[in-house]
């Protein structure tokens, strides 16, 4: 075969790679940017809202950077109106977040919803772990201003698309940066793995 073609193939490895990665970026944007159904000052406490997809949601906390979060000192409660019903939250496991330049913002917990409406309560309580709660006593921070908390409900996506992009962001690399020195270094590596090729 001939050289050129093998060059070709490998640099094919490039656009392929780079359509991988704006298809994972696409999934996560779901995760990290979903559509906001609620949001309420920390100050507020409580609030009804409604869902017209059945899905994936989330609770985030938003708040200023460099200052520490009240999730020490409330949890939230969930409650389907129709049915008078608490929906389950699930702890975010792996906790995405998302920093703009004065503010920050981080998923606390997950549920599975269905069409209908919902009463969010922010009671008393802890809403972190044992050592996350060690941390925020040894790390210094300044106080939380509540008037610039706030806690969202945002659509979400299943946790599998986060565990999902970590495999396909290295196959998205390797095959943009590996096509491409494969492609410039064609003659070396089919001779190193005893292919033979033409010149022309």
């Amino acid at each position: 075969m001939s050289l050129i073609l093998f060059r070709i193939l490998f640099f094919c490895l490039v656009p392929v790679g780079i359509a991988i990665l704006i298809k994972t970026i696409r999934m996560l944007k779901g995760v990290f940017n979903g559509e906001v159904i609620a949001e309420i000052p920390f100050t507020q406490k409580e609030i009804l809202f409604d869902i017209t997809r059945p899905g994936i949601y989330a609770i985030w906390q938003k708040g200023q950077l460099f200052k520490r979060t009240p999730a020490d000192k409330f949890r939230p409660e969930l409650n389907e109106v129709s049915q008078s019903k608490p929906v389950p939250l699930q702890r975010s496991f792996f906790s995405p977040h998302l920093n703009g330049m004065d503010t920050g913002r981080m998923e606390m917990y997950r549920f599975s919803a269905e069409r209908g409406s919902y009463h969010l309560v922010l009671v008393e309580g802890t809403s972190i772990s044992v050592f996350e709660n060690i941390l925020t006593k040894v790390i210094p921070s300044k106080p939380v201003d509540y008037n610039q908390y706030f806690i969202q409900v945002r659509e979400s996506r299943p946790v599998y698309y986060i565990i999902a992009a970590i495999p396909l962001f290295t196959l998205s690399a390797f095959c943009m940066i590996g096509g491409l020195v494969a492609g410039f270094m064609a003659p070396d590596i089919l001779q190193e793995i005893g292919i033979r090729f033409t010149a022309l």
